[in-house]
This record gives structure tokens, sequence and C-alpha cells, in this order.
């Protein structure tokens, strides 16, 4: 009996952003990956042993070992047709996939997450059980312990504060303005007829403040949430953007 082959790992911690746009990213390559999450910190001294830098997440095996989703799609898109890559090469559509990526995956990625970070972090109670839920039992022992040294990280890395979690929330809703007049046309993708990796920018950004029913990472439920940041999810899972992300969400992310 031949044995099956051992499939890429994925080391990472569950919530971040980049950890679901690589899932994505995986899921539409058709890549199996065998998620290996760990407490925050940890995991970044885990990847320094399997050819990653200390950052996450970091995709590894069969003789590649990728840190992040950028570098993923930059590994896997020379495999696929040319009409099928994420990073399409052709002018204009190269330049316009390119600043969905910068507007989604760096500037609402980094928003949802120092709003979210900023209203959840105090609520121990409700998040010490998803940070524990996903990793090994012997680290999630350890997170009653951690968990005032893991919301310092994040605070500091993050640079959490009132002002700039009201800030991002406004940007938040900015961004979705102008996504809900971009698909208004009632347009497929955010560029036409093909998915793109904007459009897994959009989808893995937004989810944490969206909740999308396929959603990779462990959430409180919306009716948890902390009551600003269950009105803006409210806010915004009643734009137009919420229902292109969950439409995607459940077409799987195989494209066309």
């Amino acid at each position: 009996m031949t044995a099956a082959p051992e499939r890429p790992k994925m080391l990472t911690f569950a919530p971040m952003v980049d950890s679901e746009t690589t899932r994505l990213v995986c899921r539409y390559y058709g890549i199996e990956i065998d998620e290996r999450d760990h407490l925050f910190g940890w995991v970044s001294l885990l990847t320094l042993f399997h050819g990653g830098h200390g950052l996450i997440p970091l995709v590894y095996g069969k003789g590649f070992a990728l840190t992040g989703p950028a570098k993923v799609i930059r590994h896997f898109d020379p495999r696929v047709p040319p009409e099928r890559r994420l990073s399409p090469t052709e002018a204009p559509l190269a330049s316009e996939v390119a600043r969905d990526w910068k507007s989604y995956n760096g500037g609402l990625g980094h928003d949802i997450a120092v709003f979210a970070y900023y209203h959840l972090l105090p609520e121990r109670e409700l998040m010490a059980p998803i940070f524990a839920a996903p990793v090994p039992p012997g680290e999630a022992r350890l997170v009653p312990a951690t968990y005032g040294l893991m919301s310092a990280a994040f605070k500091s890395l993050l640079k959490l504060s009132p002002q700039n979690a009201a800030g991002a929330a406004e940007r938040m809703r900015a961004t979705f303005d102008a996504t809900d007049r971009h698909i208004a046309d009632g347009r497929r993708y955010l560029r036409g007829d093909r998915l793109t990796k904007g459009d897994i920018a959009l989808c893995a950004a937004s989810a944490p403040i969206l909740l999308p029913h396929g959603y990779g990472a462990q959430m409180p439920e919306i009716e948890q949430l902390p009551p600003v940041m269950r009105a803006l999810s409210q806010e915004l899972r009643a734009r137009p953007t919420a229902a292109f992300v969950q439409r995607l969400y459940d077409s799987g992310f195989t494209g066309p």
C-alpha cells in the first residue's frame, strides 16, 4: 500500500489576517496544507527551524519554505496557466490588482487588526479560549499565564490606542464605501470575470469583522463582541461588499 504524500505544513497564529489569506491562496491553487497553529511569539521561533525568518505564516515542504501569502503566490503562480494566475502580468490589469492587494492586504487588514485587537484584548475571558483553541494542549495550558504578555505584544506592535482604533474604524468605512461603489455594476470579481489576489485579500482582511461562513479562524460570535465592535460589524455586514465577500467564500475560491 502506497503511503499518501506528505502535505505542506503551515506554521502560524490562527487569527492573523495573513494566515487566512494564505489559507485561501492555497485553496485556490488546490494545495492541501497541514496547518500547525501555535501561540503568538513561540510560533515565530519555530519558523527558524523550518527555513523561515521568524515571520509568519510559513508554508514549507517539498523543497520550499515560503513566508507570507505574497511569497506563496510568487512561488505557485508560474505553475498555473496565465489566465489563472492570481498576479496577472498584463497591463493595465497588473497595476490594478497590485493596488487592490495594497489596499486590502495592507490597508484594510491593518485597520481591522488595530480595531479588533483594541476592543477584544481587554475581554480576557472571551479571548483566552479563542487563543487556546487551535494550539497544542501544552501551549493551550499556558494561555492564562501568557495572556498578558501576548496582549502587551499586540498593543506594542499595532500601536493600540483609542485614537488609533477610532481612526481605523473610519478608514474601514471608507474602504467599504469605495468597494461598494466599485462592485455596484454587479461584477463577479473585483476585476471583472477573473479572480485575483485582490479578491482574496479583500475577503481575508474583512473576515474578522464580517465573520463570513467559511472563515478559517475561530472568532467570538457576533453577539459576544464588545458593543462598539458589534455595532460596526453589523453595520458593515449590511453593505454590498459583505454579500460580495460571502459569495466568494461560498464559491470556495476556485476561480472561473
